[in-house]
């Protein structure tokens, strides 16, 4: 079995155990937010190193004949949302068919025990665990007596019922950003890295930066008002966003590329955020390049036209000024 850790900030001296929330984390919604919440409360109490233990790829790429559900986050996207809640460290476990086969004792003695020195394991209600899903919260409090203190968090319900990651996949399969945000507590966004694509958009004088989905599809295809933010700057750039097939020229591959009128910087190999705002219009074929660009400028115009992210979260009941509840 391979073990990858990824620290977030350095560790203090002396504070070698661990308290550990469990959990895939794709999405870092509200009830993730709790569960993390427990885990940083536990960390204080403790004295130890507040941890994400999460899998990669998602248990279900390996156990369901169906393949994993959407991911909703790219890797760049969930760091940094661990990372903005207090998480000093995650622990990415490759879930392969040798950590699948685990006997749940197995993985808390080698997995929790003795690779990550646990002092708090806090998972959510109905956590199941090891090979054949054999392991419960009863079974990880037992196996960890005496080692380890392990906290249950119910799920977190609101007037549409249980938050959870699929949730926020229906809402985001339609487009729905306002649904999505009630889930997450914030605007969805997008962060990855830009990579080189086929410089048409430049062409035709709409320059993209075409920047990497890590896997992520859970967005409708369409295109989209976002706020961009470039890596190591904080002044917020509004973007024209199309997530689609370019079927115009006959594509067939998902891409990702963000439109910064005014911008004319060399992105290549950096990282940009995207928050997304409002759904234009879905994506759809063009008769000839010029009609799409006709299109192109009218959608730069309504997304310039659109409010920002602060804008729209001020005008909604409980938000302070960043826009989390």
């Amino acid at each position: 079995m391979e073990l990858r850790i990824e620290s977030l900030v350095e560790r203090p001296s002396g504070r070698g155990e661990r308290a550990i929330a469990i959990g895939n984390f794709d999405g870092l919604h509200l009830g993730h937010q709790k569960l993390l919440t427990a885990c940083l409360e536990s960390a204080r109490k403790t004295g130890s190193v507040p941890t994400a233990l999460t899998f990669d790829p998602h248990p279900a790429a390996v156990l369901s004949p169906n393949g994993p559900p959407s991911l909703i986050l790219t890797r760049l996207s969930q760091r940094r949302g661990l990372r903005e809640l207090g998480v000093e460290e995650i622990v990415r476990l490759t879930f392969d068919q040798v950590l699948a086969a685990l006997r749940p004792d197995e993985f808390v003695a080698q997995v929790l025990i003795d690779a990550l020195k646990a002092r708090v394991v806090v998972v959510g209600d109905g956590f199941r665990f090891g090979s054949g899903r054999l392991g419960d919260i009863a079974a990880l409090r037992r196996l960890g007596q005496g080692r380890f203190e392990t906290i249950e968090v119910p799920v977190l319900s609101d007037d549409r019922g249980p938050i959870s990651s699929s949730r926020i996949r229906e809402a985001l399969s339609q487009g729905n950003l306002e649904e999505a945000r009630r889930s997450l507590g914030k605007r969805y966004e997008i962060e990855g890295v830009v990579v080189h694509g086929d410089h048409r958009g430049r062409a035709m004088g709409f320059p993209t930066a075409n920047i990497d989905l890590d896997g992520v599809t859970a967005l409708r295809p369409g295109v989209y008002a976002a706020d961009g933010i470039l890596e190591g700057e904080t002044a917020r750039l509004r973007a024209a966003v199309n997530l689609g097939t370019r079927p115009t020229f006959e594509g067939t591959r998902l891409h990702l590329e963000a439109h910064l009128p005014g911008l004319d910087r060399d992105l290549y190999d950096r990282s940009v955020r995207l928050i997304f705002l409002t759904h234009l219009r879905d994506e759809r074929r063009f008769d000839s390049v010029e009609d799409l660009k006709t299109q192109l400028a009218i959608d730069v115009k309504q997304a310039l036209a659109a409010p920002g992210a602060r804008d729209q979260e001020s005008a909604l009941p409980g938000n302070g000024p960043d826009g989390i509840a």
